[in-house]
Formats: structure tokens, sequence, C-alpha cells
């Protein structure tokens, strides 16, 4: 049996909000749900703006001077001037900041959430997800409201949230609320909940294609097209868990790195939703998994596919791709930027002997540290250029004797738990004798997954019966994984 995650680490997820995430719908929880809500007008929408830069400047002004330097003053001052604006028109102004999006009120800001990511990502860390600021709010208000928002986020969560800082405070014009997330998740059949993995997978597939003919041309990487890859890659590890592990099994020795990307981002986020269904910290994950080896994409290909061991000059050179990785996506507008840290940690290793070398040494992120397991188990059971393929058995074993060195234990305890000894699409001999394919492991018995028999004992091929091998009468078990290029079995054709 597999070890329930430490606390610290479902701590460090972030916190989780506890219901799978598919359709998102935003709302305030600040107790006016049925209120009406305001329609701006094209001027206020263009007016917003400029408040999102004058609440940028305040914060970054709260967070570098005492309360009482000039530069506090002038920005609170600044920024109560073109709210001031808003309130003489009428209306409140609601603000929402959720993943990558600003909204005001109920309308997207598109252009200012590209703008303002950073903003993004400071009020949501702090649980500032929604702000509403209501007439009548005043500049002692709107500075006390600055030096909440400015506070670390960890000083936050121990005095209780940023809604009791706020009531202690006595911020009457000022709700400040978390965004709460609401979640319906569509009913599909296996057939359906197959399909739509599918079509995740190869959507997928299409997007690292894409991305490499970007990156190798200079050009932007296309944000939008990444969040919707992940945001579907999410909803079917989490509707469809075990047809899209099933698929994460997939190989391509031709094009490894747009597989291996996409299988490592597929392994990242189903052992990720062990830990959190928080989808901040999924889509987080998925895209940094999605990414962690674009960096590759800027190395000369002649050294990438190398068929012979490489020179030092070339190792040091590929040792790089870290770095490049991360420079090209927090260069770019847009991208959740913490995926980068994801993108430079995921070769750190757990005891941070691996590259590149950080001064003073940092502990990796949660989300490295769960990239770097699903990364080192894809790579180990894939076909390339400098190496053959693991049995997926083997490369679990390995997995176990890295725990506490390079890979951290309590992930790969849990990744062990998710995937079996044996895991999705290993072909496997049987104690009888038989062969067998893995469908999907047992979530109370690594050893003992539920398997598809296609061959007797003497070789001949047989109709497919699917053996749940913990409920066997029979009591057969797994001897081991075996190559299925032996056997000439293309495992495909089985599931």
């Amino acid at each position: 049996m597999v070890e329930d995650p430490s606390a610290d680490i479902i701590r460090e997820a972030a916190g989780a909000l506890g219901d799978t995430t598919v359709q998102d719908v935003i709302q305030a929880d600040v107790g006016a749900k049925n209120a009406p809500t305001a329609v701006f007008s094209a001027k206020q929408v263009r007016r917003a703006r400029d408040l999102l830069a004058r609440l940028y400047a305040l914060r970054r002004a709260e967070r570098f001077y005492p309360q009482e330097h000039p530069a506090v003053v002038q920005a609170t001052e600044e920024f109560g001037a073109v709210l001031s604006q808003f309130h003489e028109e009428g209306v409140d102004v609601p603000l929402t900041f959720f993943e990558d999006e600003l909204l005001l009120g109920d309308q997207l800001l598109a252009e200012d959430s590209v703008l303002f990511d950073q903003l993004i990502r400071d009020m949501t860390a702090v649980g500032a997800g929604n702000v509403v600021f209501q007439r009548g709010v005043t500049l002692a208000e709107i500075k006390e409201f600055a030096r909440i928002i400015s506070t670390d986020p960890e000083i936050v969560a121990a005095q209780g949230g940023i809604g009791a800082m706020v009531t202690t405070a006595g911020l009457e014009h000022i709700i400040v609320s978390d965004v709460a997330v609401y979640h319906e998740q569509p009913k599909v059949s296996d057939v359906d909940g197959g399909r739509l993995a599918k079509e995740a997978y190869s959507n997928a597939l299409d997007l690292m294609r894409e991305l490499e003919r970007l990156i190798r041309t200079s050009q932007v990487i296309n944000v939008p097209r990444v969040k919707g890859t992940v945001r579907s890659l999410i909803e079917n590890v989490m509707n469809n868990r075990y047809a899209t592990l099933e698929l994460a099994g997939l190989k391509s020795f031709d094009e490894y790195t747009f597989y291996h990307s996409v299988n490592v981002a597929i392994l990242s986020l189903a052992l990720g939703s062990m830990i959190t269904h928080d989808y901040r910290f999924l889509s987080t994950l998925g895209t940094g998994a999605l990414l962690h080896d674009v960096g590759k994409m800027t190395i000369d290909l002649d050294i990438l596919n190398k068929p012979g061991p490489l020179t030092s000059e070339e190792w040091a050179y590929i040792r790089q791709h870290p770095i490049y990785g991360a420079e090209n996506t927090a260069l770019t507008p847009g991208l959740d930027k913490a995926a980068t840290v994801i993108v430079l940690e995921h070769h750190m290793r757990y005891d941070l002997t691996g590259y590149p070398q950080r001064t003073p040494p940092r502990r990796q992120h949660l989300a490295s540290r769960i990239v770097a397991v699903a990364d080192a188990y894809d790579a180990m059971t894939s076909r390339r250029t400098y190496s053959a393929a693991r049995p997926q058995d083997d490369a679990i074993l390995t997995l176990v004797k890295n725990a506490e060195s390079a890979l951290d234990p309590t992930l790969v305890r849990l990744f062990v738990g998710l995937m079996g000894l044996y895991p999705p699409r290993s072909v496997v001999l049987l104690s009888s004798g038989e062969t067998g394919i893995v469908v999907s492991p047992n979530p109370h018995s690594v050893s003992l997954p539920r398997v598809r028999v296609i061959a007797a004992a003497g070789g001949e091929m047989t109709a497919p019966v699917d053996i749940d091998l913990a409920e066997d009468d029979e009591g057969r078990t797994i001897v081991r994984c075996i190559d299925p290029a032996g056997l000439n079995v293309e495992v495909s054709d089985f599931l």
C-alpha cells in the first residue's frame, strides 16, 4: 500500500478546493450574489487600465516604503482620484483576479489580463481574488487596503486570511474575498471519455509541433492555445483518469520531444491531482509540465538527436535547456509566470545536485518535484537515439531507488500508487504463462492490476479477456514486464 502524502506537501499545494475542475463559474463570495451587476460603458472599461496601473503602483510603493512616505501618499491619492471618477458616475468598482484573467464586473479585460499578469499573481497569492471598491471609500481605507494586499501571503494566512484582515482593519467601503469557483462536471460514458481523452492528447501533440515551429523561427508562443490545451488535459485527467493515463504510454521515436512533453503533462496532472484539486495549482503544473523541455527547441537538432555519446561541450550545451526554456517562458506575455519555475527547476534534483545550480541553494518547488518524477518515468520508458526503452516495472523500481536523492520520496510513493508496479499499457507475463496487457492499476494493490489477457501459455493469440488479478480465482500474478516488440504485438490494437 502507498502511504498518504505528508501534511506539509498538502499545505504546499496551496489549498485544495475539493471539487474537480471542469467548467468554471466565477462568483464573488461577498454576500450580495443576487444583486444586479453594473454594466460599464466603453469609456469606463478603458479607464480600468489606468485604475489597474495605479493599483499596481500603489502596491509597489507600499512594499518598498513606509506608509507615511511621500511615494505612498502620492500613489494613494492617484489611485483614489481614478477611483472617484467611477464613483462620481454612480457605480461601484468590482474587480476580479482569477487564473490569468482580469474582469471589471462581468466583463473580461483581455488586453489588461496580459499587461497586468504580475498584479493578478500578486492579488490571488494573498487571496484577493475579488475586490469591490464601494462609493464613499476614503483615502485612509485605500492606504490600509494597500498595506493588506502588500503583506506576504504567509503572514496573511497566519492572520486568518485576507477577509479577517479586512474586517479587523474596519474597511467599510472595500469588500475583499477570494474567488469561489464552482464546477459542473459533464457526465460521459466510458466510450465518450476515451474519445475525449484521445482528442485532448491529439490536440496537445499538435500544439507541441506548432510550438517548435514558432520557437525555431523566433516567433511568440501561442498563449491562448497553451491555456486551452492545459485546461482540456486537466478536464480529462480529472474525468477520464484511466483512459488518459493509458494514452500517456504512447511513444514515438521520430517525435520523442512532442510525445514526451504531452505524457509528462498528463502524468504530472494525475500525480498533482492526488494532492489537490485546486485549479490554479493544476493549471500552473500542467503549463510547466507541458513546456518543461521547451528549451530543447532552441538547441541544434544535430546535437539533440546525436546517436552516439555527447562530448563534454555538447553535454554542457544540453544542460542549458532549462535556462533557455525559462527565459523563453518568462518573456512570453500572458503566460503563467509561475510555470517558469517548473521549466527552470525540473532537473535540479531533490538533493539539489542537478542543474542548473542555484546560489544560494533553494528547495525545488512542489510542482517542479512532481514534474521531475513524471519526466524521469516517461524518459526511461521511451526509446531515444542514445538509449533503448526500459520495461515499465524496471522504470518504477528505478524511481523508488532514486527516492531521497534525485526524487521526492513522498511523491514517488504517490506515483507508484497511481501507476502501480506495472503501469497501464505494460505487456506482462503472468504466472500462468499467459501474456496480458495492463489496462488499469488497482488502487488497493500496486502489484495486482486489471489485465487484458491476449495470449495463452503456449504463445498463441486468444480472444482478449479482462481479469482483475486482485480478485482472480486462479490466483494469477505478474512475473515481469516483457517487450511487446519481441512478441510482434501492437499494444494499441488491444486497448
